[in-house]
């Protein structure tokens, strides 16, 4: 049996895009040991995922480097790993490989010049993620990208009270990136054009976003707002029931617009601080909507698109 290790870490949306040659690896090991190399907060997500045999955290941010690092080599060697894919293709991944070379025989998938199976192509940067893995993967003799069945995240939901044919709105994005968050005043604009038409949003954010918006400060408006409330299992389930989702680039619109109907309306907001051709969401009935200032789009525009 072949013992296999992946290694990903990064944002939820480049974990989201991950389960694709994820998948991919496993139909083509079909009779394998499946282990990730991950950071903790992803642990709950991969867990869940059929096929994999085991989880090692990677606790990337330790002020303990040196001696984390070497107990993660140590770890490493005594697993005797036949192939190892790294899917991060980082300057960090590309000092493992190096370190690990020393201690252990195997094949990697990767950047590294002197792996056994380099993907060096002169063009990865300008690919989208899923094309940047699916010629990673080819150059590992993984020909046949699979696809991905979402089933495998479950969650119970009924305490959120949720009906079906829901308006998600996902106004979370990442505290450091400005740029990507459409403003709540928009949001709450839109908001009000929704419950014009009888229509009253789901709102989605993480706990960072209680700061930027709560509904107390809005009496004029009618939603639910489940802000700091979900897990990612829930985002899955509650994707499940929605007809709409508008969001901002982000991790939970990544995971929403997978996990989602593909009859569900995906409308995805870019600003100037991402590349939808590079990392967009995949799937259905998706509409991205970019402008160099993203809070250029106006909740109007967004209106018209659902009527």
């Amino acid at each position: 049996m072949k013992k296999i290790l992946v290694i990903k870490h990064g944002a939820l949306g480049d974990i989201i895009l991950s389960m694709y040659p994820l998948f991919s690896i496993k139909k083509n090991f079909k009779n394998c040991n499946f282990t990730i190399l991950t950071e903790p907060q992803y642990i709950d997500l991969f867990k869940n995922l059929p096929f994999v045999d085991y989880i090692k955290a990677d606790n990337r941010k330790s002020i303990f480097f040196v001696f984390s690092f070497i107990k993660l080599c140590i770890w490493f060697y005594k697993q005797k790993f036949d192939w190892v894919f790294d899917l991060q293709t980082s300057k960090r991944t590309n000092i493992y490989f190096y370190f690990f070379s020393i201690i252990s025989e195997f094949k990697w998938s990767g950047i590294a010049k002197k792996c056994s199976h380099p993907h060096l192509n002169a063009n990865r940067t300008k690919l989208h993620t899923i094309q940047r893995h699916k010629d990673q993967l080819r150059l590992a003799g993984i020909k046949s990208f699979a696809t991905v069945n979402w089933n495998f995240l479950k969650s119970n939901i009924k305490k959120f009270s949720l009906t079906n044919n829901l308006f998600l709105l996902i106004i979370g994005g990442a505290a450091h990136r400005p740029k990507k968050r459409w403003s709540i005043h928009n949001y709450v604009n839109l908001i009000k054009l929704l419950n014009q038409k009888k229509i009253f949003p789901i709102i989605i954010g993480g706990n960072a976003e209680k700061k930027y918006f709560n509904e107390k400060n809005y009496n004029d408006i009618k939603c639910k707002n489940l802000i700091g409330k979900t897990s990612y299992l829930d985002l899955a389930e509650i994707a499940r029931k929605s007809k709409w989702v508008v969001g901002n680039d982000t991790g939970p619109m990544h995971l929403i617009c997978q996990c989602s109907k593909n009859s569900t309306k995906k409308i995805v907001l870019f600003g100037p601080d991402s590349n939808p051709k590079l990392c967009a969401p995949i799937g259905k009935n998706i509409i991205i909507i970019k402008k160099n200032d993203i809070n250029d789009i106006l909740p109007e525009n967004i209106i018209k698109l659902i009527d």
